[in-house]
């Protein structure tokens, strides 16, 4: 006669062995997870040229150099990129500043990518407003992004502008102490969830706090894409802002990640992404009894 099974209790060290196979599946998963992305661009420019760049035609190429005009160090290495705006010919003028662009299509992305960049103003820049030293700009009239270190203040503090989301007037950051214009070397990282509705993100960090953040919101233009990358755009000569020939600005340690490439760790959601393979981090809020 067959008796039927009765299942035993788990007993202390069963429940033990069942949290630690829970915990182990856990870690795999969010070791996958951290891979779901990766570096697809990056320049320190150790090669001593910016040959990834091109210019802002028809401006000229940024150069790169080991030490600034004011004797200022790269953040690593022994190279950085210079550029520099020349206030006393007209806005437009070819020689109005030099530039570095890359196009979207040396970063493409499906929905997510994350910009990493540190950039140091030289003691030479004038003490003016209106210098665009970074801009996401498609071209499409619809979309726009851009920085500018507010050099009348004391710090240069950032302004951060969503000129336009999706041909709408975005939102805009005045600084509130978020210094670029000092002198220092800063990092500056912006990540954006491409959506054409309201399913959006886009955030900007500065030396690793976040100053910016727009949510649940329509952050590019339908069936368009951001970029290309600019570092420098124009600076014009309104009342007030005028500047002169020398304002320069190093950059260094540049990198791009997107949901199109793979094996990077971190998230680049809270900007924590790190290029390379590497044993996830440890969880936390976790306690076996």
């Amino acid at each position: 006669m067959n008796r039927t099974a009765r299942s035993k209790p788990w007993g202390l060290l069963g429940i033990r062995r069942f949290a630690a196979t829970v915990l182990a599946a856990t870690c795999v998963v969010a070791a996958g997870a951290s891979h779901a992305a990766g570096r697809v661009f990056s320049d320190d420019f150790e090669s001593g040229n910016a040959n990834k760049w091109s210019a802002d035609a028809p401006h000229s190429m940024c150069t790169v150099v080991q030490t600034g005009v004011d004797a200022g160090t790269p953040h690593g290495g022994s190279n950085m990129m210079q550029c520099n705006w020349n206030g006393v010919v007209a806005w437009d003028d070819p020689n109005a500043y030099s530039s570095a662009e890359l196009p979207q299509g040396a970063w493409n992305y499906n929905s997510e990518f994350l910009i990493r960049v540190w950039l140091r103003y030289d003691n030479d820049v004038t003490h003016t407003d209106g210098g665009k030293v970074l801009r996401l700009y498609p071209h499409d009239g619809l979309d726009s992004f851009y920085i500018v270190p507010q050099m009348n203040e004391s710090g240069g503090p950032a302004l951060l502008a969503w000129e336009f989301i999706n041909g709408a007037p975005g939102p805009v950051f005045w600084g509130q102490g978020a210094r670029l214009g000092d002198q220092k070397w800063h990092k500056v990282e912006i990540y954006v969830k491409a959506s054409p509705t309201a399913h959006g993100i886009a955030r900007v960090w500065i030396d690793g706090s976040l100053k910016q953040q727009v949510s649940n919101a329509a952050t590019v233009a339908a069936g368009h894409a951001w970029g290309p990358l600019y570092l420098m755009s124009n600076w014009s000569n309104n009342p007030g802002w005028e500047h002169g020939a020398n304002n320069h600005v190093y950059w260094d340690d540049i990198e791009i990640y997107t949901d199109t490439g793979t094996g990077a760790t971190g998230n680049m959601s809270d900007a924590t992404i790190r290029a390379g393979s590497g044993a996830p981090n440890p969880p936390r809020d976790i306690t076996v009894h």
